[in-house]
């Protein structure tokens, strides 16, 4: 049995690295940086998990190019439930948290295997941001002469590996995979979209798990977390 109790409030990092290709820019590496308001529950080697999304912050590698995440598109996720576990090993106690396979901005019969939607009247979209454009929004703004709002659908999914450093400290690698197709643009400048693909240096992507005081709200990660995690 583990020799800890992670039952309790918890704030969590995920950065996640890819190499991105922008229109008029060129390759560049992107960090995206998702800041999560976590109850824990622990029971024996099974964790339960439940996750508010409070802020995404991406760094697009370069002051050529700007993107936002819209909190509306946060709020549209609500709280997800996740299951965790543990395992001891030489080094210590593992956390492994899988992510089920997410698609954001349509609905699919199977999420995993059929393909995304790649027009804006395909049936299976929806408008998940509750913007009235369709798939989820992402404002961008590209040499700051070029900007407007960018409509997409995508397919994610994570697995989180990492040791249990301290009853109060979790920390890992992050592997994950992100599909994603634009459906259209405000300005047709941004219809070309930016390719892109998962770093291969996987140490580029991590998580960092700190347990907070009972009580912390995801406002309070919001205007504290770089602090929080030394950024």
């Amino acid at each position: 049995m583990p020799p800890f109790d992670l039952t309790g409030t918890w704030a969590v990092m995920q950065v996640t690295s890819d190499i991105v290709v922008y229109p008029f820019v060129g390759q560049r590496i992107r960090t995206t940086t998702l800041i999560l308001h976590v109850e824990m529950g622990q029971t024996g080697s099974i964790v339960t998990v439940s996750e508010t999304h409070c802020l995404v912050d991406t760094d697009d590698g370069t002051g050529m190019v700007v993107t936002e995440i819209p909190d509306a598109f946060l709020r549209s996720l609500g709280t997800v439930d996740r299951i965790a576990t543990l395992e001891g090993t030489g080094e210590g106690w593992r956390f492994v948290e899988l992510w089920p396979t997410e698609v954001h901005g349509a609905r699919l019969a199977d999420p995993v295997s059929d393909p995304l939607p790649t027009t804006a009247d395909d049936p299976r979209m929806f408008d998940q941001d509750g913007d009235g454009q369709p798939g989820i929004t992402v404002r961008v703004r590209v040499l700051g002469l070029i900007s407007g709002e960018v409509y997409v659908v995508q397919r994610l999914s994570k697995l989180l590996d990492g040791q249990v450093l301290a009853p109060d400290l979790i920390r890992g690698l992050l592997t994950w995979t992100n599909e994603q197709v634009t459906l259209g643009a405000s300005n047709p400048f941004l219809n070309a979209g930016g390719e892109a693909h998962v770093d291969p240096v996987r140490e580029r992507s991590y998580f960092v798990a700190i347990r907070v005081p009972a009580g912390t709200t995801c406002a309070n990660l919001t205007a504290n977390w770089r602090t929080l995690f030394d950024r």
